[in-house]
């Protein structure tokens, strides 16, 4: 144990500087370290969910303006020869 006391004590005397370029990459470093560990780490309960899921679920339903109409049958052709 003294010996690591030791060596910390001779490798931080005097003054140590840091570039504003390192320093603003070690807190870039930080930053998206932490978003990636708290991404890993947070619990997805109900899923991954991509949308806004606002109602439209687009079933097909939106028609394309023949509604009222109905398709004849091959019934109804024999019917009309």
């Amino acid at each position: 144990m003294c010996k690591l006391k030791k060596m910390a004590k001779t490798c931080f005397e005097g003054e140590l500087t840091l570039p504003k370029a390192m320093l603003w990459l070690i807190g870039a470093v930080c930053l998206l370290g932490g978003i990636v560990y708290g991404l890993k780490t947070a619990p997805i309960t109900h899923g991954l969910m991509i949308g806004s899921n606002n109602g439209n679920n687009n079933g097909n339903n939106s028609g394309n303006g023949c509604q009222g109409e109905q398709e004849e049958t091959p019934a109804e052709d024999a019917e009309q020869s």
